[in-house]
């Protein structure tokens, strides 16, 4: 398996993983032209894409989700005004797309229908974002897979120093907002396991968190708990950052 992160952040969210001739998108929440210069850059094309996988319809993630025929689009029911059943994916059940086993779960968002997915072929990955907890229900499925993209949104300290209202700095703190670094982090030590390849941290706000932040909180946190784990990468909201066996 391999997975390539295009774009994550409050301006834009697009993954691609892609394994044996399949390939699915997650959001495209960037301009198509966005979306297929990044795509060649790797050796792909549009005709690589065989599905997108809407998590949710904020903007930075449906933006552009009407490029694609509607009869490869699947999200949960509230998302897609008009969606039918055959395209409704339902959370935790399981669903078949070409080579992918997909998984989906319910997410915490402040939107219409929020969902993440477990991706299972011969390896496992967990994309994980726009949630402002993860629980216990949620939990019992990911332990010590394969790799993670997970959400390591803001810095508690620095969202609190920005401009922002009072009201949306609470709104991203709260239960159906974001995950801050800490609790990302702690999430990852209680879930990671000898199985673990990789992790790429993703959704980090360009004002309330950096990547310095986000690794520092993790090695700290990593070490709090006697982990040793280096093998963590940050998301960008501008350049590609890949997993998996691309390289391979």
């Amino acid at each position: 398996m391999e997975f390539h992160v295009l774009a994550s952040g409050s301006k834009g969210n697009a993954t691609f993983v892609y394994e044996n001739g399949c390939g699915i998108l997650i959001d495209c929440g960037i301009t198509r032209k966005q979306l297929l210069y990044k795509l060649s850059t790797l050796g792909f094309s549009e005709d690589n894409i065989q599905y997108v996988l809407l998590t949710h319809d904020h903007y930075d993630h449906n933006k552009n989700i009407h490029i694609f025929d509607p009869d490869i689009v699947f999200s949960a029911e509230k998302n897609i005004p008009g969606i039918d059943d055959y395209h409704i994916l339902i959370p935790y059940t399981h669903r078949q797309f070409g080579v992918f086993d997909v998984f989906t779960l319910r997410t915490s968002h402040d939107a219409s229908d929020p969902i993440g997915f477990i991706f299972t072929t011969n390896e496992t990955l967990l994309y994980l974002t726009d949630t402002g907890y993860v629980s216990l229900k949620n939990r019992q499925y990911i332990h010590n897979l394969n790799y993670y993209i997970i959400e390591s949104n803001h810095d508690i300290e620095m969202l609190m120093n920005t401009k922002r209202p009072m009201f949306l700095k609470n709104r991203i703190l709260s239960d159906k907002g974001h995950l801050n670094n800490e609790y990302s982090a702690q999430l990852m030590c209680d879930m990671i396991g000898d199985q673990t390849k990789e992790i790429v941290l993703a959704h980090l706000s360009q004002e309330a968190n950096t990547p310095e932040k986000a690794l520092e909180a993790y090695h700290r946190i990593f070490k709090k708990n006697n982990i040793e784990f280096d093998h963590i990468k940050v998301a960008s909201q501008v350049n590609i950052v890949s997993g998996g066996h691309h390289e391979d």
